[in-house]
């Protein structure tokens, strides 16, 4: 067993056992930290570039679906997914540079967002270690009524 990442398609495959929708799959080719891709997010180290191939599994019946898919990362980031190794091939040779550099962007700000949220709940901790701390809570007027 072990941890997993999971990668979710841009568009869901059916199964031909059961007709349930396969909407990711899961590796064990990045850091294994549980984390959730979709197309466009940053999996890896700038310098990767990789085309990994994976089975495809039911979620709902557990059954593979014979069919393999294939995912595309290069400089990192995941590109998308491929039903066959010629179009994964050409996905990975698509990428220009003018793409990558949006795609940078895109990352960049979410990078941003996400600094931005960390520090907003490191105030709320201070404030809260400040307040219980220093038991300011206690002190004349600050006392709430229930």
């Amino acid at each position: 067993m072990g941890m997993f990442d999971t990668i979710y398609f841009d568009e869901e495959y059916t199964c031909p056992n059961c007709q349930g929708k396969i909407d990711s799959v899961q590796v064990k080719a990045f850091e294994n930290m549980l984390e959730n891709f979709h197309v466009k997010d940053c999996v890896g180290h700038a310098e990767e570039a990789m085309i990994l191939k994976e089975e495809l599994f039911c979620d709902n019946c557990s059954k593979f679906v014979g069919k393999n898919v294939y995912i595309v990362v290069d400089r990192g980031i995941l590109l998308g997914t491929a039903e066959r190794l010629e179009e994964a091939k050409k996905l990975l040779n698509d990428l220009n540079k003018e793409k990558l550099l949006l795609w940078y962007h895109d990352l960049y700000q979410r990078y941003i967002g996400e600094r931005r949220e960390k520090h907003s709940y490191e105030r709320f901790l201070e404030d809260l270690r400040e307040w219980y701390g220093e038991r300011l809570h206690e002190k004349n007027g600050n006392r709430f009524r229930y």
